[in-house]
This record gives C-alpha cells, sequence and structure tokens, in this order.
C-alpha cells in the first residue's frame, strides 16, 4: 500500500477533485495526514488561485507535482520527484499539435472519466446525434465543428449548442444532471478539443455514457490509447476533414450495428482504463 499525502487547496476545481477521487478509489493508495508517514506528497496546480511554490515546503524527493493548467507552454519552477502535465501538446496549425521538449522527469496525465459523469439509468437513444461544445472565439475549432454539424440538418432528433455551464462543483445541479442524461440518450457524440492545448472534460463525459464518440484527433501519449475506428472515430478540424467527418456521420447513421459495436467498445475499454482512478495508476507507474 503507498502511502501518499494529497496537500489541501483552497481553490476546489473538478480536476482538484479528479486526482482526490482517483487516489480515493485507488486499491493500491492510502490518504495519510502530513503528519503521519507518508512515501509520497502529492501537490496539485491548475489556476493561479493555487500555489506552485507550495512546493518549497516539502521534500523534493517525495513531491509530485500535478500539473493541471491550460497552457502547455507554462511550467512551474518546482523542485519534485515528478511533474505530470495535463497539457502536454501545442497547437502546429489548426488542425494538427505536437508535443513539447520537455525534461526527463515530466511525464503526461490526462483527464479521465469521473463517478459524476456516469447516469446509471437505462435510458433510450432517442437522440440520434449531439453536440455541446461551447463555442469560444479563442477555440475557433469549436464554433467550426458546432456550425458544421447544425448545417448538415440531420434527419431526426438532434441537440446542438451549449447545455451546460461546466462549472467545477456544480455536479448535481439540474442543467447538469441534464447534460448528462443527453449523453446518455445520444446514439453519437461530436465533440472538439480546445485550439490552444488539448484534453477536456468532454470527450470523457461522452465516453461515460456508451455513446459512438466523434473525437478530433489527439496527440498527447496515453498508457492505453484510443483507436481510431473501434474506440471512437477521430477526425481533423481542416476543411477536408470536416469533408470527411460529415461522410463518417452519415455512414454510421445508415450502418447503425457498426456503430453501436464501436460505441460499446469505446465504453468498456474507457470504464476500464479511463477511470480517475487509472490516472493514479499511471503515476504510481512512473514513481514507484
Amino acid at each position: 500500500m503507498t502511502k501518499i499525502y494529497y496537500v489541501p487547496s483552497r481553490k476546489i476545481t473538478r480536476e482538484y477533485l479528479l486526482i482526490k477521487q482517483g487516489l480515493m478509489n485507488n486499491s493500491r493508495v492510502e490518504l495519510v495526514s502530513f503528519e503521519e508517514s507518508k512515501d509520497f506528497i502529492f501537490l496539485f496546480y491548475t489556476t493561479l488561485k493555487h500555489n506552485p511554490k507550495m512546493g518549497e515546503m516539502f521534500n523534493p524527493n517525495e513531491l509530485v507535482f500535478i500539473d493541471y493548467h491550460d497552457r502547455p507552454d507554462v511550467v512551474f519552477p518546482v523542485d519534485c520527484l515528478a511533474y505530470f502535465k495535463r497539457s502536454w501538446v501545442e497547437p502546429v496549425n489548426h488542425a494538427v499539435k505536437a508535443p513539447v521538449s520537455r525534461p526527463s522527469n515530466f511525464y503526461p496525465l490526462t483527464f479521465a472519466i469521473m463517478d459524476e459523469f456516469i447516469i446509471n439509468e437505462n435510458l433510450e437513444r432517442d437522440v440520434v446525434l449531439s453536440c455541446m461544445i461551447r463555442p469560444h472565439v479563442r477555440h475557433p475549432n469549436r464554433p467550426k465543428v458546432l456550425n458544421f454539424i447544425k448545417e448538415m440538418n440531420i434527419q431526426g432528433k438532434t441537440q446542438t449548442g451549449e447545455l451546460n455551464q461546466g462549472t467545477m462543483k456544480r455536479f448535481n445541479d439540474s442543467d447538469m444532471k441534464e447534460y448528462f442524461r443527453l449523453l446518455k440518450r445520444s446514439r453519437m457524440v461530436v465533440t472538439c478539443n480546445p485550439n490552444r492545448w488539448e484534453g477536456d472534460h468532454r470527450t470523457w463525459e461522452a465516453f461515460a455514457n456508451g455513446a459512438l464518440v466523434f473525437v478530433d484527433k489527439m496527440y498527447t501519449p496515453m498508457t492505453h490509447p484510443l483507436i481510431d475506428g473501434k474506440h471512437c472515430i477521430f477526425y481533423e478540424v481542416s476543411n477536408s476533414g470536416l469533408e470527411e467527418l460529415r461522410e463518417k456521420i452519415l455512414y454510421y447513421l445508415d450502418h447503425t450495428a457498426q456503430a453501436e459495436a464501436i460505441a460499446k467498445k469505446g465504453f468498456d475499454f474507457t470504464m476500464k482504463y479511463h477511470r480517475a482512478s487509472n490516472r493514479i495508476d499511471e503515476i504510481l507507474e512512473r514513481i514507484t
């Protein structure tokens, strides 16, 4: 059993809770107080409300720094055993991202499925396709994809546009529950990563509820990578890439058995390898 002290934060975000949930759900971990004997100290950072200078308080040979900051170019001067960074890649152009050169003790750590994302009700999949991307001027790929889906005028019940506000501690609020239930009711979900970095909760929210997920190609290394055509459908946010996306959506609308088979494999795969506790396993594999 690995004993871990998870440093409390005065700014509780969804990302902070993701790591805490992973620690609590991981059978290899015992959470301890700072005063107790511990193997490692986990210090989380994602916003300016977190203070990376807190790392100076701890033994660097025990310190694991978890950086979920959006920007891939931001690296904090923390003396630590291992530095785990969520934003691992930076944009090359509007459709392609590439890894940033990092020190040898740096490792990628993506978001994951949280327990709150999962709707256990057996709902009818009465929504043909949903695309719940939040348009933002800083991320022009997202409105580009959203408008493209709207203009397809897919026959049958569809849902496009922002439904929830995505705030950090509102899992049980009505609009969040409605959003998760919509994903559970959807046969297909189209989502898109931000332009300036890679990794968002919406991708894992979609997988958590068993739809066939269409997502722009991701470049962050994963211990258990998603495979195009097996677990999900990848596309590129270029003019030609969106035309291919159109063809793929229309194909799987007509080939429902294939769509359901990929959705099932994607759900089973991500529930096995991409829960919050799996991210803790990835950390432990690097530091123990």
